[in-house]
């Protein structure tokens, strides 16, 4: 039986470009960093296993003593199929229903997992979220966040997606939800909440963006106006606002960016000797710096909105941008952020305004 203090989340095995792969040992190291978590892995249960006894027997000895009981906190659960990665959604609800990404979602519908994870296709996931554990009361659309390397840490950037058009209200709403995201899972006090758009001043951008600045002017949140994108990674802001499309090229240009860079650099350091020395002498700067450009270090990004905790992974990740996946979604669900959101949308009066 499950310790009732535990968060359980449903890892959605099969999900992402390498499966088994990296999803059984990325659970385990989940596990060896947060005591406090149980994880079901959804899947074909053979495979599970057998994937399952060969990465806890590599792991070595003195490891496994250091690591606890990580391994009882581990269970299987069946599914028989997985969801393609390029799987349309009708589909999604005509073939999906024994898959490893729907009994995942339907463990956390029944109250036998606090949230689950993913790494498989983007638009089944919102598809089936809606679908088994509904929307928040309020809330019109869900919208997918994560976070973006900034000179002081991360900024959030919503949607990034889910929604390509969106009204005025939902927004206003996107903006709620990743303020109290930020608020009761990074504990920053007071969020500083910035709308994208192509300029600072007010008569600035398109007839969406200024309808919702002026919701947002008049909700009690710490919002500092248009932000434009180079404010992202500047730190101005702690939370982005934008529709599904801008956000989508920011991230991906983002994560390109970063992956350039990183590799710009190792190729630089490696050319030569006094190259190489140099690399040596800023060893530990360099690696803190490339680590914070790394991808994998903000890999985790939640589907807000839904009546339930969610996180999408990057369908590329490795093990450790999985890792960091499933430690977001146990801080989620040890929040109860989806109830939190309900909370302030409710607070705010913005049920009628999507």
């Amino acid at each position: 039986m499950s310790d009732p203090g535990n968060i359980v989340l449903a890892l959605d095995a099969h999900g992402g470009d390498q499966g088994l792969a990296v999803s059984v040992p990325a659970a385990l190291a989940a596990l060896d960093q947060d005591a406090g978590l149980e994880i079901v892995l959804v899947g074909n249960p053979t495979e599970l296993a057998a994937t399952l006894d060969a990465s806890s027997r590599a792991r070595s000895k003195a490891f496994r003593a250091a690591a606890g009981d990580a391994p009882a906190r581990v269970r299987i659960h069946p599914a028989d199929s997985v969801i393609a990665m390029d799987a349309k959604p009708s589909a999604v609800l005509r073939r999906g229903q024994g898959s490893s990404m729907w009994r995942a979602f339907e463990l956390v519908a029944a109250g036998q997992a606090d949230g689950c994870v993913s790494g498989g296709n983007t638009a089944a996931m919102m598809l089936i979220g809606v679908k088994l554990l509904g929307m928040l009361p309020g809330i019109q659309r869900p919208a997918l966040m994560a976070y973006v390397p900034n000179v002081r840490g991360h900024t959030g950037l919503l949607d990034l997606g889910a929604n390509l058009h969106v009204s005025a209200g939902q927004l206003a709403q996107f903006a709620v939800m990743g303020a109290v995201t930020a608020r009761e899972v990074e504990g920053i006090a007071n969020p500083r909440v910035g709308l994208l758009n192509v300029g600072h001043e007010d008569g600035k951008g398109h007839l969406v963006v200024r309808e919702a600045h002026q919701m947002l002017k008049a909700l009690p949140l710490n919002y500092v106006g248009f932000i434009e994108g180079h404010d992202i990674f500047d730190g101005t802001v702690d939370i982005a606002v934008c529709d599904g499309f801008a956000g989508n090229l920011v991230l991906k240009s983002t994560e390109g960016l970063a992956r350039m860079l990183v590799g710009e650099f190792k190729t630089a350091l490696a050319q030569n000797l006094a190259s190489r020395a140099g690399a040596l002498l800023a060893g530990p700067s360099l690696r803190r710096m490339l680590a914070h450009l790394d991808p994998a270090a903000h890999n985790g990004a939640p589907l807000l909105g839904l009546n339930g905790v969610a996180i999408k992974s990057h369908g590329s990740s490795d093990r450790k941008g999985l890792t960091r996946a499933i430690l977001e979604a146990g801080r989620e669900a040890r929040r109860q952020v989806h109830l939190r959101i309900a909370s302030s949308i409710r607070e705010y009066q913005l049920e009628a305004s999507a």
